[in-house]
């Protein structure tokens, strides 16, 4: 993952090209590994582009059609985590679920289409 927050904004390197392309793609077949992903990168980086590409990224596509199962460890984290509230802020509304939407909308630090300010980043826990 911090192979990842290194180079998401530039050229990959050749020998990691495959396992970026997993992190990326993964919601499509395994929506747990692509939250989890999320929360790895909430915790070992403080990247906030990165993160903000997390959030934006990999747990939109999560928030798209999430299980309630799913669903219910998405805001589990977010009472759990500041860090993971400020991710939740960075889907825009347009682009999830609605019953995502209305879980998720009490956690956000923002409108349903403004992502936060990166410099608002909570610290890790």
């Amino acid at each position: 993952m911090l192979a990842y927050a290194e180079h998401f904004d530039c050229e990959w390197p050749n020998n990691l090209a495959d396992d970026f392309g997993e992190i990326i793609t993964c919601h499509f077949d395994d929506p747990e590994k692509s939250l989890a992903y999320v929360i790895i990168a909430a915790s070992e980086t403080d990247d906030a582009e990165f993160l903000q590409l997390m959030g934006c990224g990999n747990l939109e596509d999560v928030l798209c059609d999430p299980s309630p199962e799913l669903l219910d460890r998405i805001v589990s984290e977010a009472h759990r985590s500041a860090r993971f509230r400020w991710l939740l802020s960075n889907p825009f509304k347009v682009a999830i679920s609605s019953k995502a939407w209305e879980a998720i909308k009490i956690f956000r630090i923002t409108g349903p289409h403004e992502e936060p300010a990166l410099s608002t980043v909570p610290p890790r826990e």
